[in-house]
């Protein structure tokens, strides 16, 4: 019998099978002008969202990535989204990529977001 790795058993013991996020996986500021970066904490001036887990962390609001597809030639992955906040659910879709100056591209629903890292 073929033994399951670590991260595949944490996974199936969490309930549910995420998405690889891991070339994404981060913390990213909403407003690049203002410096901090607070994860999760409401609306905040300083407020970041955090990519890992295959889960998508902003202000109130957790959302599991499922489904990747890859861009060919493009470096960037398409997920689909569910998404939970104040007892709301939705589903989205949401397209993400890396730049060449560690920031990342975040398309949603027609707009385009460009999110620098976190220091």
């Amino acid at each position: 019998m073929k033994r399951l790795s670590a991260s595949v058993i944490g996974v199936l013991m969490a309930g549910g099978v995420w998405a690889d996020t891991s070339p994404f996986d981060g913390r990213y500021k909403l407003n690049p002008d203002v410096p901090g970066c607070v994860v999760g904490e409401g609306d905040v001036a300083n407020a970041a969202f955090e990519i890992r887990n295959g889960r998508f962390i902003s202000i109130e609001t957790e959302c599991r990535l499922a489904n990747p597809t890859n861009i060919r030639d493009m470096g960037a992955m398409l997920y689909d989204l569910t998404c939970s906040s104040e007892g709301e659910e939705w589903s989205d879709r949401i397209l993400l990529m890396m730049k060449d100056d560690g920031s990342l591209l975040r398309v949603v629903d027609g707009m385009a977001f460009t999110n620098p890292p976190c220091e």
